[in-house]
């Protein structure tokens, strides 16, 4: 590798100047199908760099299916020709350029960022902002038109969900939609099942609507309803990957809890963050019979990038009425430009195969982490089998100190969120591992030194 030579003046990061010059030694042959590469503190050393610059470009050269990685072994050149299903997948929708990436550290939590088209998104931005004046007016209180037109669509075609533009309201994100939703329909001192875990902003939203909280475990089958109060307002759902636990809402519990909502007069409250994973089912408002009593929620900030705070609610016409009125004494309307550019990104098709690409992109980063599960992790410690949102749930032992979990893993460049506040047991203890904002490398690697932490932990 001594023939690598760096350009720190360079417009291009170290970490690509490294992908590209192991690519085009993969390309030409020199490195052959099954060759192993040097490990990334060998590299480091020998180019005078960082452990996680070699990491980064490791990264990128795996989710582009030159290289993978073997678990206790190694990381080995791929059979030319015969891509990963990451690669596939990006071969079957439009090309989008990959975005300069910046060293980022395991387990951290958000959407990728690498493979966004950030030089479509800046163009389409200065189309839109050439329409100042039209820019200028407040907007719809449900939001743009046209872009919930575009939303219905999306729905209806890739989640099962058929309904009309009118039943859709733009949002400023999902925390937006719940709180909207929660002052609507709850009365002070009104009953609201939650989920346990649960987000906090979840717990905390409903309890600023004046309502009584209620934590209902979930287990493998979704929110155990029979352990619930019997007298309740709403319910509270994230019924196709639970958030954070992964459990997949069971068709005979869904039946049981619309059974439940029906008997109490009740409202159901379904939130959804999965664009970016593959749904192992459809949402319950998709589903059949009276709907009327189900509020869907979705954002599109976990699926393009965190800050662009744009969601979306679906409901029965009666119900957006209600809601728009509700938003009317608060902010009145979403960002506007906002909403032109993301409707304008949709219309090209730009979303759809950004989509599509970062779920195949995706789905290896996910397996990277499940499959590369240190068998040394300490008794008491457990993955979640399937992914909440763009994270695994890790539970711990009850009590143990998890400030100094924490402490020593930022000290080795780890990310884990600590989500044991989301359990309404104060001695639960869990993290949260990201899997879509690192490369499989950077996971892989971070599992080892996180196993060696928990274990003198």
């Amino acid at each position: 590798m001594r023939s690598i030579q760096l350009n720190r003046s360079s417009g291009s990061t170290l970490a690509e100047q490294i992908k590209k010059s192991i690519e085009t030694r993969i390309m030409n042959g020199s490195y052959r199908p099954g060759q192993r590469l040097p490990s990334t503190r060998h590299l480091s050393e020998e180019l005078g760099v960082s452990r996680s610059t070699v990491s980064e470009a490791f990264d990128m050269l795996m989710a582009d299916g030159l290289i993978s990685g073997v678990t206790g072994s190694g990381t080995y050149v791929t059979t030319i020709g015969l891509p990963t299903r990451a690669a596939t997948a990006a071969a079957h929708c439009a090309e989008l350029p990959a975005a300069t990436r910046t060293v980022v550290n395991a387990f951290s939590w958000g959407p990728a960022l690498d493979y966004f088209p950030f030089d479509t998104w800046q163009r389409i931005g200065m189309e839109q902002a050439a329409r100042v004046r039209e820019l200028a007016h407040e907007g719809e209180p449900a939001g743009f038109g046209p872009l919930r037109i575009q939303i219905a669509d999306l729905l209806r075609r890739h989640r099962g969900l058929d309904c009309h533009p009118h039943q859709i309201m733009v949002t400023s994100g999902m925390t937006q939609g719940l709180d909207l939703v929660a002052r609507t329909l709850l009365r002070p001192g009104d009953t609201a099942l939650m989920e346990d875990p649960a987000e906090m902003r979840v717990r905390t939203t409903l309890t600023l609507a004046g309502a009584h909280v209620a934590h209902v475990p979930v287990d493998r089958d979704g929110l155990a309803i029979a352990r619930a109060p019997r007298d309740f307002r709403l319910v509270h759902l994230s019924p196709v990957h639970q958030f954070p636990s992964g459990s997949v809402l069971s068709d005979e519990r869904e039946a049981q809890i619309r059974r439940a909502a029906a008997l109490q007069g009740a409202f159901i409250l379904e939130m959804d963050n999965t664009s970016l994973v593959r749904e192992p089912r459809r949402p319950m408002i998709a589903g059949p019979g009276d709907q009327s009593n189900v509020v869907y929620l979705a954002t599109l900030s976990w699926t393009l990038f965190r800050s662009l705070r744009i969601g979306y609610l679906v409901a029965a016409p009666e119900m957006i009425s209600r809601l728009v009125a509700t938003r009317a004494v608060m902010d009145f309307r979403p960002p506007l430009i906002e909403q032109y550019m993301i409707e304008q990104f949709m219309r090209e098709g730009h979303y759809e195969a950004y989509v599509e690409k970062m779920r195949g992109i995706l789905a290896v980063r996910q397996r990277a982490l499940v499959a590369s599960w240190p068998s040394r992790m300490p008794e008491g410690v457990t993955l979640s089998p399937h992914p909440g949102g763009l994270g695994h749930m890790v539970t711990l032992p009850d009590g143990i100190d998890i400030e100094r979990v924490l402490r020593r893993a930022a000290g080795r460049g780890l990310e884990p969120r600590n989500i044991s506040s989301w359990f309404a047991d104060p001695n639960r203890r869990a993290l949260l591992l990201g899997f879509a904002y690192a490369g499989e490398f950077t996971t892989i690697n971070g599992l080892r030194e996180l196993a060696d932490i928990l274990a003198t932990s």
